[in-house]
């Protein structure tokens, strides 16, 4: 018999960035790159630019991270070899990064233990190797997921200088059949550390459209701008009334992107890898004007084409993410452009019937309405980060234990949860995700999934604004 617990999850905020990017404003006038591709066994690569000394990934001896895709219960081979320099330029929590990495396939809900999703005891120095064999379950919802280092101290800088790439579960036709003969489009967000030259920083804000205006209660300047697949501001070419479907992954460290489209509205098949028909078969997609997608969110949303020579674009718009906060003004991320209609050869369908996870309504209520079982509380100081008052330390004990094939109420790696309340509100259309934002001064409450017998072994939780889990604010989860 399944046991539901809950959780209630406090605030936590952005402070503070590092890095340096500069691009030019040509660049805005390329179309959006298609990402490479890979499939199982896949070589990756970090290795450290001889230019700028920033971390990267390195694919078939090139810089852009691929498109990983695997279908549901088959076995993820990487060989990820570490060549990075073993001098570091980068400086990580104020002293020389130390040039550790290792990876983290967020969102699947695989084992945490070596050799799949383990970043507490796989870790890689300079001139090491590691292999890692993750077993896809069966069962594992089919989507949008990616993955990113996860070296502790060190995850903000690699992730800021781009070490990350999407993966793609196949099999959402099972729950969307319609997408099978769309054109398919990956966006991978990413961060573009705005110049510290007066004259090219308002060359890029401007090639952006960026606001200039304070936007929220954050009071620090602009300091980045996002990037699409790598370029800044990319056109999209799309025919008029044509359905293109989009997943589109926000790979920033800490900023957010508050989607809009110009030309109307998103119709949403899947929120962080998760279909909606997953844990609602009555449920196939929900029109949104705009989609929050926090640091690690992922959306998958079928876009129609705008009429002819009509001006449109893909924009975040301004967050506030409270006084405490970076900020996040508004931006064109990307032109919508009017093309003719595409030649493209459509993907094969996966087969199969689609998996369901369904939870009683009455069992969700019950749950929801009663007590959290664990509260996380997310502080800071001058000294760090906290999770209830404890700073994260590798050699730590679990903060939380959990049974194995339960459902509690509380990013946690390995599961995905339903956030039902925001403050004293619920949650309208609430749905089940890997990443929640939590407002400032505010709280959410979660109901997690606990339920697989796979992910059994020690694991993580932590807020996802990544300056904030290096410096503490995490913790470790016991699943038994």
């Amino acid at each position: 018999m399944q046991t539901l617990k809950k959780v209630a999850l406090f605030t936590c905020t952005s402070v503070g960035t590092i890095g340096l990017v500069v691009a030019t404003a040509s660049e805005q006038d390329r179309l959006l790159p298609e990402l490479p591709e890979a499939s199982s066994p896949i070589t990756l690569m970090a290795a450290t630019d001889p230019v700028t000394g920033k971390s990267e990934f390195r694919y078939r001896g090139k810089n852009t991270p691929p498109v990983i895709r695997v279908p549901p219960g088959s076995t993820l081979n990487v060989e990820y070899k570490n060549e990075l320099a073993v001098q570091s330029k980068e400086e990580c929590l104020g002293h020389p990064c130390m040039q550790m990495t290792n990876l983290h396939f967020h969102g699947l809900h695989v084992s945490p233990n070596a050799p799949q999703d383990d970043v507490l005891d796989m870790m890689a120095s300079p001139g090491d190797n590691l292999h890692y064999s993750v077993q896809i379950p069966p069962q594992q919802p089919p989507g949008l997921y990616w993955y990113h280092t996860h070296s502790h101290g060190e995850s903000y800088v690699q992730d800021l200088d781009g070490m990350s790439g999407a993966i793609v579960v196949e099999g959402i036709e099972r729950y969307v059949p319609e997408v099978l003969n769309m054109r398919e489009r990956i966006l991978v967000l990413r961060d573009l550390v705005l110049p510290h030259d007066a004259v090219a920083r308002k060359s890029v804000m401007e090639s952006v459209a960026m606001q200039t205006t304070q936007c929220g209660t954050a009071p620090e300047d602009p300091e980045r701008a996002f990037t699409v697949n790598g370029t800044l501001r990319p056109k999209i070419e799309i025919a008029p009334g044509e359905r293109q479907f989009w997943r589109i992954v926000n790979a920033s460290p800490d900023r957010y992107a508050d989607l809009e489209l110009d030309s109307g509205s998103f119709d949403v098949v899947a929120l962080d890898g998760m279909p909606f028909a997953y844990h609602d078969p009555s449920i196939r997609k929900r029109q949104m004007n705009h989609i929050l997608l926090p640091p690690a969110g992922r959306v998958e949303a079928i876009v129609t084409g705008p009429p002819t020579d009509s001006h449109a674009a893909v924009r975040t718009r301004c967050f506030d993410t409270g006084p405490d906060g970076d900020s996040n003004p508004a931006m064109v991320l990307a032109d919508i452009v009017s093309a003719q209609p595409p030649k493209f050869q459509a993907r094969p369908a996966l087969g199969g019937s689609p998996v369901y996870a369904t939870f009683s309504p009455t069992t969700l209520k019950r749950v929801e309405a009663s007590e959290p079982q664990f509260v996380v509380n997310f502080t800071e100081d001058k000294q760090g980060f906290y999770i209830n008052g404890q700073k994260f330390e590798m050699n730590s004990g679990p903060m939380l234990t959990v049974d194995v094939g339960s459902l509690h109420p509380f990013h946690i790696h390995q599961v995905h949860f339903l956030a039902y309340r925001v403050g004293e509100q619920s949650v309208k259309d609430s749905a089940w995700v890997d990443t929640v934002n939590v407002p400032y001064g505010s709280s959410v409450d979660l109901v997690m999934d606990f339920t697989d017998p796979i992910i059994r072994g020690m694991s993580l939780f932590h807020c996802h604004l990544l300056n904030h889990e290096d410096k503490g604010m995490m913790a470790k989860v016991l699943f038994r």
